[in-house]
């Protein structure tokens, strides 16, 4: 019998034991799984490898089935592929270093566990604070897309502050002067203008679809995380001018989701709030502030630029993509460019997998993107 297990987010406990005392985040959470199922978002699975005292756990999306004959193609039966969910996922290791007979056969066990269930292909973004790559060898690619930053917490308060850009912490000193004040919400009392905010924010930037919410959302992402989910706001004149949603594991403490009220933009208020945060979870033990990256994967990228100012510790975001039934994924991708074709349209540069692309007139001029953040 195969040492591979496949765990649902039916059996928490079962899906924590698993994830056993490696060091993981709240992205791996069977919560945080089981509120991607409820959005629709796949059937997630942990598929645990043990082999004596190593083990592996790596937690997906399974989304299907995908008809072939969809795109225009002849029906070939029904196939499914893997994501990952919002976030930081990828591969939970027991130790650093993993031997290579024991990632081999994770890998032989974990194809042809996918082939029997028909996954034609495998995305995820990964971790950039956990080793991740090693465990996948031989599974397809996991390029590089863009970098992340992060703040060491178990450095002195005062040292941390040292590495901010020049200008911030005299910027952070004028908003206090302004009146600006930042606060931890601990009753979630504005959480409802945190989704105004957000909100805002996404149209003001212009965002894909993706990152909008419904409502529902987050009152579940709050029972699923519990006292895992942090949220600041800063108030100006006794009225939240920005707002964001932290997450915390296991010594982890991660902005998920935040922005500020446009007519606040003149006072840049995030300043404070990152400040505020990386204070508290410093003074409640966490080791690392992960601050993530960009919006767009490129060098120039201003959210990013906003991120270094606070520190120039920054990590390789990568993304594993793997095609396992590569005639059916060329296929799947060829009638996918046949319907835009007639559509008048074209797939996203850079999009994997190309045949779950989403579309862009063919006159506009797309930046390739991966698995934005």
């Amino acid at each position: 019998m195969s040492p591979m297990k496949e765990i649902t987010t039916a059996d928490p406990g079962a899906w924590f034991e698993a994830l056993g005392t490696a060091p993981y985040d709240f992205y791996h959470l069977p919560q945080y799984h089981a509120l991607a199922e409820q959005r629709g978002e796949g059937e997630a699975r942990l598929f645990h490898y043990t082999e004596g005292r190593f083990s592996i756990a790596l937690p997906l999306l399974l989304r299907g089935p995908i008809h072939h004959c969809a795109f225009g193609g002849v029906d070939m039966g029904n196939w499914q592929d893997a994501t990952s969910v919002y976030g930081y996922a990828g591969p939970v290791c027991s130790h650093e270093a993993i031997p290579d007979s024991v990632v081999a056969a994770f890998g032989a066990d974990l194809e042809e566990t996918l082939r029997q269930a028909r996954v034609v292909s495998v995305f995820s973004r990964l971790h950039p604070l956990l080793p991740q790559v090693g465990a996948l060898a031989g599974l397809g690619e996991c390029p590089e897309v863009s970098r992340t930053v992060s703040i060491d917490l178990s450095e002195p308060v005062d040292v941390q502050r040292s590495h901010y850009r020049q200008g911030y912490r005299g910027k952070i000193q004028k908003l206090q002067r302004q009146g600006v004040t930042c606060v931890y919400d601990a009753d979630d009392a504005y959480l409802d203008d945190f989704i105004d905010i957000y909100e805002e924010t996404m149209r003001r930037v212009g965002a894909a679809e993706m990152y909008f919410f419904p409502h529902a959302y987050y009152e579940q992402l709050r029972l699923a995380l519990g006292p895992r989910l942090h949220v600041f706001a800063c108030l100006h004149e006794g009225q939240p001018i920005a707002a964001a949603l932290f997450g915390s594991c296991q010594g982890f403490f991660q902005y998920h989701l935040g922005g500020a009220r446009d007519a606040a933009l003149p006072l840049s208020p995030m300043r404070m709030l990152m400040d505020e945060a990386r204070q508290w979870a410093t003074e409640h033990g966490y080791r690392v502030f992960h601050l993530g990256g960009g919006a767009s994967g490129r060098p120039d990228d201003s959210l990013l630029r906003f991120k270094t100012g606070f520190s120039d510790r920054t990590h390789a975001f990568r993304v594993w993509r793997w095609v396992l039934f590569p005639e059916v994924y060329r296929q799947l991708c060829q009638d996918k460019a046949l319907l835009n074709a007639r559509l008048g349209v074209r797939s996203k540069p850079g999009f994997f997998p190309e045949y779950r692309s989403p579309i862009v007139p063919c006159a506009t001029a797309a930046v390739a993107e991966e698995a934005p953040v």
